[in-house]
């Protein structure tokens, strides 16, 4: 077969449909680039391989991409073989990337009120859920309220359905902060609409902070991770809250144990509520724009005139003008 196809396919039926997209898109076009007509037999040849790697390293791409790019084209070759498109997949020769530093530094209450206050109100529900849980930000972008378990006090950071992966999403506690900020639907909403990248967002809230480029999304987690650490949470806990240990077969009902991440929990609530005074609300109504009435849903400073929120206790307050302007 020719090696084309088989990468064509893969980002066709597979790629283009992970969160990592454009990613994988680049990924493959170098495999494209290089390879050209060349079919999956081609590739057996190590001397062809080293080449390959020649070939990128010329485009400038540090090892650590240099293994993406080949890991992206192996999970292709391995994904034709399992579907039975081809009968052998060729030895893949990869590279050692030194380890970089972790995405983003972590930052100090300081700095997480700064850039809470510089931030939408979308992005402050994102920045409070990525520390009262210390998931992964795609993990956070993709929470919905069906992920929220009230009753036994639990999120599941990984939705119905979605196959668990190396990242590892584990099921951590409801934080009492965060079981405030009852919604319905994706968590992270926008002008009504899910969202699924803050990356504008956190650029100009960043700005405005003044803070440096090295404050990613990721320095949340990171953030959460020390701030455990410094509040006396084991390193086990620790671990099963990053969700860099996965659960054995005698854990599977240990989330529901009354003593599960207490202490990750507690620490985090105080980590939560040192960063945000009033938290956001969700809420749902009708609202008139452009003299035309429009469904509106989504986070606000308080709950407007005529609209509900999810909590049975949030009674309409002063109507606020952003929705107007929203």
């Amino acid at each position: 077969m020719f090696l084309a196809d088989i990468l064509r396919t893969y980002h066709e039926e597979h790629g283009s449909n992970v969160r990592s997209s454009s990613h994988s898109k680049v990924a493959l076009n170098y495999w494209l680039d290089h390879w050209q007509t060349s079919t999956v037999q081609d590739v057996a040849d190590i001397k062809q391989q080293e080449a390959f790697h020649a070939f990128l390293r010329k485009k400038g791409l540090k090892e650590s991409s240099v293994l993406r790019v080949l890991t992206t084209g192996k999970a292709a070759l391995n994904r034709a073989f399992k579907r039975g498109e081809l009968k052998q997949v060729p030895y893949i020769l990869t590279v050692k990337a030194n380890k970089g530093e972790p995405k983003g530094r972590a930052l100090e209450v300081a700095e997480l009120k700064l850039l809470y206050a510089a931030s939408p109100l979308h992005l402050r529900v994102f920045i409070l859920w990525m520390l009262g849980t210390a998931a992964r930000p795609e993990a956070i972008l993709d929470l919905t309220d069906k992920q929220v378990f009230e009753a036994d006090g639990l999120i599941d950071l990984n939705p119905a359905g979605r196959e668990q992966t190396k990242k590892y999403r584990p099921i951590v506690r409801l934080i009492p902060a965060l079981a405030r900020m009852g919604f319905e639907g994706p968590l992270i909403v926008t002008k009504s609409a899910a969202v699924d990248s803050v990356k504008t967002a956190w650029r100009a809230a960043r700005t405005e902070a003044k803070l440096d480029g090295r404050v990613q999304p990721y320095s949340l987690r990171h953030t959460a991770a020390r701030w455990m650490r410094r509040h006396g949470v084991s390193e086990w806990d620790t671990s099963t809250q990053l969700g860099h240990r996965r659960p054995g077969t005698t854990e599977t009902y240990t989330a529901f144990d009354p003593a599960y991440l207490n202490g990750a929990a507690d620490a985090l609530n105080k980590l939560v509520e040192a960063v945000a005074g009033e938290l956001p609300v969700w809420a749902t109504g009708t609202a008139m724009r452009a003299g035309k009435p429009v469904q509106r849903v989504g986070w606000y400073e308080a709950i407007p005139d005529g609209f509900r929120g999810v909590r049975a206790n949030c009674a309409p307050v002063t109507e606020i003008a952003s929705i107007a302007a929203e």
